[in-house]
């Protein structure tokens, strides 16, 4: 018999939806018989919808308040009694495992999306209470785990560490017949992401235009949603790009249900967060052959990154070096990388035990 598996997620494109698509798709679905529980998540116009295979089986739990959202997630899980649960996001995780103690066969896993020290008092205090209660967690890097095991008091035994895979079949799905969409003759950089402070899109922006005083043979492209709760963000960093000068040469188009051939094309994949857990779509721009200009926002940057040989590591929050290593990446011409993350059996593993 099949093991039922409820993945929930929220209704939104961020690298925490996208690795828990992934992972329905690694699972055998001769022996995991897999739904996916959508839960609103805010106005903005992206949908996980956009990654969903179409025959995957899914329920969508409805624009409520918090507190009926909870109930309803509570009355999925009792009417499917399922196998096991997953989450690879706090702002659910936070309403699933306390259900762990009524769903005794009911195996919960979750995954770790951030370090600890991004979160605010009230969800370090959540993973402290909660995390425990989870059967599995996933942390990303070794460093993640180290911090939920000294920080929170977790037993190591309860996590595992797997580094994120990449969805190569859906990219090639996604870059298979297109074109290049930029119609200048410019040196294009590129940049994905919310429209959020972790993005470091101001940082972004300061370093480009750092650059552009150098050489006026580049542009900068901006995929990543920018209405809705980010507008605010959005308007800042706007403002800044027009301080600088530079707004013209500023292109945000918003968010793109396929950002992979903006990144195929570009000269350079500029990745300007504050922090990450593990940034998917560096690894990404690796395998599409674009060089990268990174923050080494988390240790592992270091690791995927072959600085001088398929991009350039900057000082994390230093515009000037940052610029500097967009401007040595734009040299290099198409690259290549050496990352695997996670294998297939590996994710197996940690749902099949």
């Amino acid at each position: 018999m099949k093991k039922k598996v409820l993945f929930f997620v929220q209704d939104s494109v961020g690298g925490a939806e996208r690795i828990a698509v992934l992972i329905s798709k690694i699972l055998d679905s001769n022996i995991f018989d897999i739904k996916f529980v959508v839960v609103p998540y805010s106005d903005v116009a992206n949908s996980i919808e956009d990654f969903l295979p179409k025959e995957t089986k899914r329920v969508n739990i409805g624009k409520v308040r918090p507190v009926l959202k909870m109930f309803r997630m509570f009355k999925i899980i009792w009417r499917e009694k399922p196998d096991i649960v997953f989450s690879s996001i706090l702002q659910l995780s936070n309403k699933i495992l306390p259900y762990r103690m009524l769903f005794p066969k009911t195996k919960f896993i979750i995954r770790c999306e951030n370090y600890l020290y991004t979160y605010s008092k009230l969800q370090k205090l959540e993973v402290f209470l909660l995390y425990r209660l989870a059967n599995r967690i996933i942390a990303q890097t070794q460093e993640m785990k180290e911090e939920l095991v000294n920080d929170s008091g977790i037993s190591q035994r309860r996590i595992v560490v797997l580094e994120n895979p990449i969805d190569k079949n859906l990219i090639a799905e996604k870059i298979q017949n297109v074109s290049n969409p930029y119609s200048s003759s410019k040196k294009h950089i590129v940049a994905s992401g919310r429209f959020c402070f972790q993005k470091g899109f101001d940082f972004l922006i300061q370093a480009f235009s750092s650059l552009k005083k150098k050489r006026d043979d580049i542009d900068l492209y901006i995929l990543g949603a920018n209405d809705g709760e980010y507008k605010d963000e959005f308007d800042r960093v706007m403002q800044i790009a027009s301080d600088c000068g530079v707004i013209e040469d500023v292109h945000c188009l918003g968010y793109k249900s396929n950002p992979y051939p903006y990144i195929k094309y570009a000269d350079c994949f500029a990745l300007s967060s504050r922090w990450e857990g593990l940034p998917n779509v560096l690894i990404e721009s690796l395998h599409l052959g674009t060089p990268v200009a990174a923050f080494k926002c988390v240790p592992i940057v270091e690791r995927i990154v072959e600085h001088g040989v398929n991009g350039f590591v900057a000082l994390p929050e230093d515009v000037d070096s940052l610029a500097e290593a967009m401007d040595k990446a734009l040299l290099l011409g198409r690259v290549s990388s050496n990352y695997s993350g996670a294998s297939i059996e590996e994710f197996k593993k940690v749902f099949a035990e």
